[in-house]
């Protein structure tokens, strides 16, 4: 996953808990027991709906691009630390 995928997800993360906390009177209609499922559920649909948008971002450049200008662009080359260990 690249780091643009993981700022992705991790903004779509910012918005379901802020969404859910908006939401918590809402959900308290609903018996205790059944709240975590709706918000479990939640989760599962946008993380789908956020993979969707990244696998089409890859074969639609225009949509690669507009999540390039919200979250970057990888890096053409991103150095590693190599270790090398003596026997």
């Amino acid at each position: 996953m690249s780091r643009s995928d993981r700022a992705f997800h991790a903004h779509a993360q910012e918005v379901l808990e802020h969404e859910l906390r908006r939401a918590r009177k809402q959900l308290a209609r609903l018996p205790e027991e059944r709240r975590p499922a709706v918000e479990e559920v939640t989760a599962v649909v946008v993380t789908a709906v956020v993979n969707s948008v990244i696998e089409e971002s890859r074969r639609e450049p225009a949509l690669a691009r507009a999540l390039a200008s919200i979250y970057g662009q990888e890096p053409a080359w991103e150095p590693r630390v190599v270790s090398w260990a003596a026997d």
